[in-house]
């Protein structure tokens, strides 16, 4: 798919959203192009309210569908200004220069919203779950605070290759590094390595040799890109489907099926923050089934997915360990 490009005239009115109107609206796919993330001002993403001059480029990219039967956004809970929403995992969290359909614009679209809202963080395609929102200026600037702070607190469940077995922290530094196809990807040690730290606890094992698997509660201290994933395989146990940091791509279960991974096992199963009012809240997002079928195909313990919760990371951090979860 390709952009449709057009050139701001003298008449075409003094916005992006009065530009698109005029270029045909609902018509041919222009409208809510900005709200969506489609709509590109001078190869900048636009928002509808920008302003526009004569002679300036304005490119707007199809909108791409999720695949039917992807199961759908929904708002898990709101305190003022402040959203939580679940995200699908073949979902990118904001848009992609391509239109691809996002977290925040479904959110927007769901909740008649003019923008998007502002995500707080993001989750990796691949990846489903809570994730933090804000709606407003306020909101935004709470949730920062409060990342600032260390207050976010939030809970992983994923399903890694390998046997890992207590509890601990992973505090490996993380940064850049090239991968095989030429692109920079999150690593231990990599480039302008920082700080970060994960707690962890095996929750369960299933499996058998190949197969081997551990259900692992994980709560991140930081938030370095793709930090889960990196700690998880430098500990020797990547999570299936992470293909990127060296996860299975298919399982053979002992009945001898193939399973193809066309996830990363990785959930955001909790997050909890204080509220503008500073009372504390919690939103969980429910394990989706194809979380749960992949853990019940390597004969897992269906009632693990509900000790997770409850099977509390080491209580202690190591000393100078660096804080401020997100």
């Amino acid at each position: 798919m390709s952009a449709a490009r057009f050139r701001v005239g003298p008449s075409d009115g003094p916005t992006v959203a009065d530009v698109l109107e005029r270029m045909g609206g609902a018509s041919r796919g222009f409208a809510g192009a900005a709200a969506e993330g489609r709509a590109f001002l001078n190869a900048r993403r636009a928002r509808p309210d920008d302003a526009v001059v004569p002679g300036d480029e304005l490119a707007v990219w199809p909108a791409r569908r999720d695949a039917p039967g992807a199961p759908p956004v929904e708002v898990l809970a709101r305190w003022g200004e402040i959203l939580v929403v679940s995200k699908p995992a073949a979902l990118p969290t904001a848009p992609e220069r391509r239109g691809t359909r996002s977290l925040i614009t479904e959110v927007a679209e769901l909740l008649g919203l003019r923008a998007p809202p502002h995500a707080a963080s993001r989750l990796d395609v691949g990846v489903s779950g809570a994730v933090l929102c804000a709606t407003g200026p306020r909101g935004q600037r709470h949730l920062a605070a409060m990342r600032e702070a260390g207050r976010i607190a939030r809970v992983y469940v994923g399903v890694a290759g390998g046997r890992v077995e207590g509890a601990g922290t992973w505090d490996a530094p993380i940064g850049a590094a090239r991968s095989r196809g030429g692109r920079s990807l999150p690593a231990v040690g990599g480039a302008g390595a920082k700080p970060a730290a994960t707690r962890y606890r095996a929750v369960a094992s299933a499996g058998g040799g190949v197969t081997a698997a551990t259900l692992l509660r994980l709560d991140p201290v930081t938030g370095r890109m793709h930090q889960l994933r990196v700690h998880a395989a430098h500990a020797g146990a990547p999570l299936l489907g992470d293909r990127d940091h060296g996860g299975a791509r298919s399982l053979t279960t002992a009945r001898g099926r193939v399973l193809p991974l066309s996830r990363i096992a990785l959930h955001a199963l909790r997050v909890t923050v204080p509220d503008e009012a500073g009372e504390e809240r919690t939103a969980l997002s429910p394990v989706p089934d194809e979380l749960r079928d992949l853990w019940g195909a390597l004969d897992g313990d269906g009632s693990a997915w509900e000790e997770v919760l409850t099977a509390t990371p080491e209580a202690a951090l190591p000393p100078g360990a660096p804080s401020g979860a997100r």
